[in-house]
């Protein structure tokens, strides 16, 4: 049973989505917690591209900031995991794992994201809460935000959800390609197209941008041109719709009400 549709449209557009041309910042704030040995707290200030993701903050502040330092693992399925942050390392004999929490608007909620440092995308004044605690079954969702992917998501990346990928040219009109493929549970689009180019006719390239992650350059041999305004715009069907999908290939992640 399908749980979604996905499309890709080459396409048109006023704007060019390619690396380089969003440059607007705010700031935000970075709060470093050990709730395990209860060292004092360390707060940091930074900048984040409008609608770029966590991660790019976060290498912004550690090129700028002998202070901090952080260490992540790319997984294929779930993008970045945050291993270490300022030398201390998530243990998987002693469950312990780097949390990410968000207040958003400084004073607000506090809230546990879904997706972690590779795949939130920061509003501004939000205070992001980098806490190093103990995992315990059934408190935490750990996609994305576990220290080991390997260990903490077991369990998750043994479910598999179908999908159907259409890739749409409506400059050449050439004939709709549609492929069917899976993708893990909570996992990101991009483990779904590296799992469906290994065994089809499906192929496509991307460049890593650091403060909006993976871009879609090209897909069946045709790329986008910066001089023709082309792009590929990724589109997602929920419930009959086609909807312009406000992330990219890189973080947009299965949600389970998603039809």
């Amino acid at each position: 049973m399908k749980s979604m549709l996905t499309a890709s449209f080459l396409s048109a557009a006023l704007l060019l989505l390619v690396p380089g041309i969003l440059t607007e910042k705010s700031s935000i704030e970075l709060v470093v917690v050990n709730s395990i040995s209860n060292t004092p707290n360390k707060t940091y200030s930074t900048d984040v591209a409008i609608r770029g993701v966590l991660i790019g903050a976060m290498r912004r502040l550690q090129e700028t900031t002998a202070g901090f330092n952080f260490t992540y693992t790319e997984d294929r399925n779930y993008g970045p995991f945050l291993v270490s942050v300022n030398g201390v390392a998530g243990n998987n004999t002693e469950n312990t794992f780097w949390e990410l929490l968000v207040q958003t608007g400084g004073n607000g909620t506090t809230i546990r994201p879904d997706v972690g440092i590779g795949c939130y995308i920061p509003e501004p004044n939000d205070r992001i809460i980098l806490k190093f605690t103990e995992f315990v079954s059934g408190s935490h969702s750990v996609s994305g935000n576990s220290s080991n992917p390997g260990n903490l998501t077991a369990a998750k990346t043994s479910r598999l959800d179908s999908i159907e990928l259409v890739v749409v040219n409506n400059i050449s009109n050439t004939t709709n390609k549609t492929y069917s493929t899976d993708i893990a549970f909570r996992g990101v689009l991009i483990g779904a197209m590296r799992r469906l180019q290994t065994n089809s006719g499906f192929n496509f390239t991307y460049t890593e941008d650091p403060n909006y992650g993976p871009f879609l350059v090209s897909v069946n041999g045709v790329a986008g041109n910066n001089t023709e305004k082309t792009f590929w715009e990724l589109l997602v069907q929920t419930g009959g719709e086609w909807d312009h999908n406000q992330t990219g290939c890189g973080y947009w992640l299965l949600h389970p009400k998603t039809k």
